[in-house]
């Protein structure tokens, strides 16, 4: 007998991009590993920013590395830092007032564009300008300050990288003081840090400049504003210029580093366990060093650790504290195994931090015992006939796990079905009402929210009423996505039809849909995989074909067969609330929504599935039990009432969360709380496979 289950899975897993038979992945031998926080190759995991801010309680230390050498960079006191890549950029306005600036900077956050304010000391004055993004070209520039203006009346400039060079000093304090004198004549002067064949160097220089006409322009004024510097071309493959950013009520630095160079920012050693914190990260805090390079046209900030330091964050992101040391075992192997396949997937990581592969949120999801357990299976790895097996994990099975053909379409070798504990989630599930309002309206409402008070209808269903005044009436039995139908005050009368648990990892519905509803979703799908639309609406969207553990292999809509990428993808075609069905583990009902008129001249509406009614505050039964009637019986006392109008509906119920194939998060806690270890839950859901470092 199966023990209650606890703890909640944190992730829905993985679904990894292909598999083909017999393809095994490359295994690496590096201890450490690259993983991509913000990154964009075209495929993959797809996110970047124009600005990073990265945080330390024990300071920053920063090496600038690229073609003309490696240096170390001084340490300038702080906490807290911006980087972004020294390219083409908006200054959206220049003002002497920070509210006028925030005004602003708040306006384009708004329309989700960059902003930020950066404060500048020109001819005596403390500005604030605020700038947005930064692009490759000075015509991607141009037409997003066109977007802005048209959006805001607020005419950017571009700004760009080309510069004069003033000087270069024997210290950073002579290049501050140099930059200090220059800003005071009313010239946009910056300090720059510089590696030249290895050795750190100083300059000051002055410009935002787009073109050579521009820069000659600078030198002309330059010249007579402050004479007795060089005020030549800047040069450097190797740089960073320092700027200052508003950051809360204090200012920080910001480095606008050369493309061709790269960053790597490290915490200061301290007597705490020194981390990076990256704030456009959701604030998460991360051991090891962050890198930050141009790469593939966007700033690219890659954080690398060693691998097990590494694992404690992912096991913690993928799993909970809490669970079951050997489930977590099992999820330290699955995920070491995983990372050690991905090879060098981004061209400058091995993998992002993202479910593309696993997700990893840093330091802060660690614990005790999931350190145990990545300690306790140090180096282990699932292999099938000496080669790493594809790492596949999942939050919930549903009761079996998928065979491959049921996901990509082809079979995986050492992945067949197999039963999966997996009810945990549904015997802990809060409980909802499904039930009907006086007026025929149905819905659900959670349990909590309403109170019975003895009575029942008369075919023997409960009666309650509403207990908690503006509670909601739902169209499904969960908050995240069924829709609101209406606002209930307390005291409403209502007749409850049948108890539900809420949606959970093992038990879910999407819907009910209209049959336009379906029709719009069917064929946004037919015409993303170049195949024929369904036309007019769905009056039948059927089951045709199902894989070994029930799951969804074909489908029709009024007979036209439904085109996928993989088996897995019918789950996409079907969206509520911006996200696709849990699984395809599911069954679509068809329900029948019906507007009947009393003796009493009011009008009811009242819905059935299957063969299964609805039953309203009347109390009514459909005269036939298969198929849809227009009569019913009504238990009024007035008899039968006659239908107005039929209108069909569509129910997806479904079992699972994730494709299925591999490790079943919440079925691995469930054996471990069974008394069974980390190598037999995984060669449970693993066949003919090993487990070795």
């Amino acid at each position: 007998m199966c023990k209650r289950w606890m703890g909640k899975v944190l992730t829905a897993g993985l679904l990894s991009a292909v598999l083909l038979a017999g393809q095994v992945p490359v295994e690496a031998a590096d201890p450490s590993i690259r993983v991509a926080l913000f990154i964009d190759i075209g495929q993959g995991y797809r996110g970047v920013v124009p600005t990073v801010t990265l945080t330390s309680g024990t300071g920053l230390e920063v090496t600038l590395r690229g073609s003309e050498g490696t240096a170390k960079l001084p340490a300038l006191g702080q906490d807290a830092a911006r980087f972004r890549v020294d390219e083409y950029h908006l200054l959206v306005t220049e003002t002497g007032d920070l509210n006028r600036a925030q005004q602003v900077a708040q306006q384009l956050s708004q329309r989700k564009w960059d902003a930020s304010i950066q404060v500048v000391q020109r001819g005596g004055q403390t500005l604030y300008q605020v700038v947005s993004g930064t692009y490759d070209t000075y015509q991607a520039a141009a037409a997003q300050a066109q977007t802005i203006a048209q959006a805001i009346g607020q005419q950017p400039a571009v700004k760009g990288p080309m510069r004069l060079e003033a000087g270069r000093f024997g210290s950073w304090q002579q290049a501050l003081d140099a930059q200090t004198a220059l800003a005071a004549a009313g010239l946009p002067a910056y300090p720059v840090l510089l590696a030249d064949g290895g050795k750190l160097e100083y300059a000051v220089w002055i410009g935002d400049e787009v073109s050579q006409d521009a820069l000659q322009r600078l030198a002309q004024k330059a010249a007579a504003a402050k004479p007795g510097y060089s005020y030549r071309a800047a040069a450097g493959r190797s740089y960073a210029v320092l700027k200052k950013d508003v950051y809360g009520s204090e200012t920080i630095w910001k480095y606008a580093f050369s493309p061709q160079a790269k960053l790597i920012v490290e915490p200061k050693k301290g007597g705490a366990l020194p981390l990076i914190g990256v704030e456009e990260r959701d604030q998460r805090k991360y051991r090891g060093k962050i890198e930050l390079s141009e790469y593939n046209g966007h700033l690219t900030v890659v954080n690398e650790l060693p691998l097990e330091q590494y694992l404690y964050g992912v096991v913690g992101s993928e799993m909970a504290p809490g669970w079951p040391l050997e489930a977590l075992k099992s999820q330290a192997v699955l995920a070491r195994t995983r990372a050690l396949g991905q090879g060098n997937k981004y061209g400058v990581a091995n993998v992002s931090d993202t479910v593309y592969e696993q997700a990893y949120y840093g330091y802060g999801r660690e614990s005790a015992d999931i350190r145990q357990a990545v300690d306790q299976t140090e180096g282990e790895v699932i292999k099938y006939r000496g080669k790493l097996a594809e790492a596949l994990f999942y939050s919930n099975a549903g009761g079996m796990s998928a065979d491959g053909t049921e996901v990509w379409g082809n079979p995986v070798p050492y992945l067949r079905p197999v039963p999966s504990e997996d009810r945990g989630p549904l015997e802990t599930a809060n409980r909802w009402y499904y039930v009907s309002l006086p007026d025929g309206t149905l819905g659900y409402v959670r349990s909590d929210l309403v109170r019975l008070n003895g009575g029942v209808n008369p075919v023997g269903l409960k009666q309650a009423v509403i207990a908690t005044e503006g509670t909601n009436l739902r169209s499904g039995p969960s908050t995240t996505y069924h829709r609101v139908l209406s606002t209930l005050p307390a005291g409403t009368q209502v007749t409850i039809i049948r108890e539900e648990p809420e949606e959970n990892a093992y038990a879910w519905t999407r819907g009910p849909y209209t049959p336009e509803e379906v029709a719009a979703m069917v064929n946004a799908s037919q015409d993303r995989n170049k195949a024929p639309r369904v036309g007019g609406s769905v009056e039948s969207l059927v089951v045709t074909k199902r894989g070994p553990s029930g799951r969804v292999l074909e489908m029709e809509a009024n007979g036209v067969t439904l085109k996928v990428s993989s088996p897995d993808a019918h789950r996409s075609i079907f969206t509520q609330g911006g996200s696709g069905l849990r699984s395809t583990k599911f069954d679509v009902e068809e329900m029948g929504t019906f507007t009947v008129l009393g003796a009493d001249g009011k009008r009811r509406e009242y819905t059935r599935g299957g063969s299964v009614a609805a039953i309203g505050a009347d109390g009514w039964e459909p005269a036939s039990a298969n198929g849809y009637s227009d009569q019913f019986l009504i238990y009024s006392g007035t008899g039968d009432w006659r239908t107005l109008s039929k209108r069909q509906m569509f129910l997806f119920r479904g079992n699972g969360f994730g494709h299925g194939l591999g490790v079943s998060q919440y079925g691995a806690k469930a054996m471990a709380e069974n008394g069974y270890d980390y190598k037999q839950i995984l060669q449970h859901y693993y066949q003919d496979v090993t487990i070795e470092p």
